[in-house]
């Protein structure tokens, strides 16, 4: 027995039990069978918007792929030159102590005490 026939049959004898059925029984079915169809044309009809959304957004990436690339670039470009700046322009007082201690601007008790990096802002008054 292929799908068919079985499908046959089993229409033949769904037919076939629907004139024992009470009529409160006729009616719910009818209604669901209505809800369900309209909940069916809903979805239908809200999957080919959202669908006709889709495309519209494709073929505008379609059309503006040059600019796209060209603003992620830009984009790039410009975060690099942010954490390229911020790591130069973090203080390091490392090279004002080496060159103060060089040149002998630095007095004598910067030697002995260990922290140096107090001395290098007063070593203009000395």
């Amino acid at each position: 027995m292929n799908k068919e026939d079985y499908a046959k049959q089993l229409i033949t004898v769904l037919n076939d039990s629907l004139d024992s059925l009470r009529p409160e029984v006729t009616r719910k079915l009818q209604s669901s069978r209505e809800r369900a169809c309209v909940l069916a044309s809903q979805q239908t009809q809200s999957h080919h918007i959202k669908s006709a959304h889709s495309l519209a957004w494709s073929e505008w990436a379609r059309h503006h792929r040059a600019g796209v690339i060209g603003m992620l670039l830009v984009l790039v470009l410009c975060a690099t030159a942010v954490v390229w700046q911020t790591s130069f322009s973090i203080e390091d007082d490392t090279a004002d102590i080496d060159t103060e201690l060089l040149t002998g601007d630095l007095p004598v008790n910067a030697y002995l005490d260990g922290h140096l990096s107090k001395w290098v802002n007063n070593s203009s008054d000395y």
